[in-house]
């Protein structure tokens, strides 16, 4: 069975600390990328849900260890790649 892969975008406070948010995430087996307004944490579905919980399937309850840190955590909606007739 393939484990389905999910990316979360995880909107930064001013002033947080990106490398504590990127530490609690990897904990959870989550691999993370910076961006502009916070971080990417992409890995599989039961990581996800094991660092944010089973809740909304797209808008994720901030965990309490990053209340300081987070404004907000989304999942990232999955791409579907269709191909064209020639």
């Amino acid at each position: 069975m393939e484990k389905q892969h999910m990316e979360v975008v995880v909107e930064l406070r001013q002033g947080a600390s990106s490398q504590i948010v990127a530490d609690w995430l990897a904990q959870f087996g989550l691999e993370v990328m910076p961006l502009a307004v916070g971080l990417l944490a992409m890995g599989d579905a039961t990581a996800v849900r094991t660092a944010f919980g089973p809740g909304d399937p797209i808008d994720l309850a901030v965990p309490d260890a990053l209340r300081e840190h987070v404004e907000y955590a989304a999942i990232v909606p999955p791409k579907h790649f269709y191909e064209s007739p020639l």
